[in-house]
Parts: C-alpha cells; structure tokens; sequence
C-alpha cells in the first residue's frame, strides 16, 4: 500500500469517522490516526488543535476533496441563526475563501454563499488561482522562533539550572535539532515538502552537535563537582 499522508484534521474522532466512512465507500484507502504533537504550534501552517486525523494516499488527494464537495448542499437560510459564519464580516469570509485548507468543507461552501448574497461571486478560474496562490504560501518553509533557537543551543545548561527534571530538559536542544531536520508537512494536494527552512535545517543540525558536545561536558562539570 502507497503511503498515507493527512488529508483532513477534525476536532473529534466521530467528525473523522464519517469522513473516513465516506471514502471507504468509494474505495478511496484510508486511515485514522490521532496526532500527538510534542511542540505544540510551533510553526505555522499546521491547525493542532484539530488532532484526528484521516489520512489517504497522495494520488487519491484531489478525488476525495472532489468527492467530499459534491455531498455539500449549502442553503444560508437553513443554518442555525446563531452559527459563527454568519456574523463574519465579508472580509472575513473572503479569508475562508482563500484559507480553505483552514476550515472544514462546509464553512467553506457556506462563505461563498455569503458572500453570493452580498454579490460578490468566484469563477471557477478564480477559485482555482487562489488555490495556487495559497499552495505557493503554505510551501513557503518556516523559520524557528528565536527563542526555540535559544533553547536549542542552550538547553545542556539547565543542567546546572535549580529546575524540575533537570537531566531531560538539559537534551532539549536534540530533540529540536532533530524535529526541524525531519519533520514534513503535507500540502493540500498531498505533495510533501521540507516543514523548516535550510537556514533553520542547519540550525538543527548544529543543535544537534553542539547539544552532544555540551551535554557531555556538562554532565563531566556536574560528576566532578558532586565529587569534589
């Protein structure tokens, strides 16, 4: 089987089920997996407080997001009257339509329905050059924080620090090296690519390094002064 990449995030497992209900019956491949994240909105592009995942296979990304449209039937007059969209300014609903892969497929259709009632409408050419235009910005590979950056090269230190579990936190600075040399983040066609930067990948790697080196120097200091 092709690998599987995340298609959509949802706030439940049950909103992934119906999802994933849905593909399989249209023999689309699927797979649930819950997410857990270790560093928490650390980077942008990437929506962590919706944690279940459905995942497909990346050819199958535009068939199922062609699928999942075609069973939304949007009228704005049968939406509860206190649904959140609907006080949305047209600004804001001009957002959703350029950060679809921000919302669910519903809140998407329903802000263009909106914003048709306001008369403001898309073409199909339209639609699809805001698609490539927020592709091109979600490609875009993100930079660490600064203070990321700090803790990484930094954190063998905090072994010398009066701090909860001193010996975990002071390795910190590997364990960032090592997620901004791997991690990848999956676009909405379902193409993989780089999460950071090269500037901020090299970072990583001399966290790495320097965080093996200073560890171990750290932990000769601390042996010889609790002997000593």
């Amino acid at each position: 089987m092709p690998q599987l990449l995340a298609f959509k995030r949802f706030h439940t497992a049950e909103q992934a089920a119906e999802i994933i209900s849905l593909l399989q019956e249209h023999d689309i491949p699927t797979e649930y997996e819950e997410e857990v994240v270790l560093l928490d909105k650390m980077y942008s592009g990437q929506n962590f407080d919706q944690r279940h995942l459905v995942k497909i296979p990346a050819d199958y990304f535009s068939r199922a997001d062609a699928l999942l449209k075609s069973q939304i039937t949007v009228s704005p007059e049968d939406v509860e009257p206190d649904y959140y969209l609907l006080s949305f300014s047209t600004e804001e609903l001009k957002e959703v339509i350029i950060k679809k892969d921000e919302w669910g497929d519903f809140d998407y259709a329903l802000a263009l329905k909106l914003l048709e009632k306001q008369g403001i409408s898309y073409s199909a050419e339209q639609l699809a050059h805001l698609g490539n235009s927020r592709l091109q910005t979600l490609s875009e590979p993100q930079d660490l924080p600064v203070i990321w950056l700090m803790i990484g090269y930094l954190s063998p230190l905090l072994l010398f620090v009066p701090l909860p579990y001193p010996y975990i936190l002071s390795v910190m600075g590997i364990f960032i090296g090592a997620f901004v040399r791997l991690t990848k983040k999956t676009l909405p066609d379902g193409s993989r690519i780089q999460a950071f930067s090269a500037k901020t990948r090299n970072h990583g790697k001399w966290m790495i390094l320097s965080g093996i080196v200073l560890t171990v120097i750290c932990w000769a200091l601390l042996i010889r002064l609790m002997r000593g």
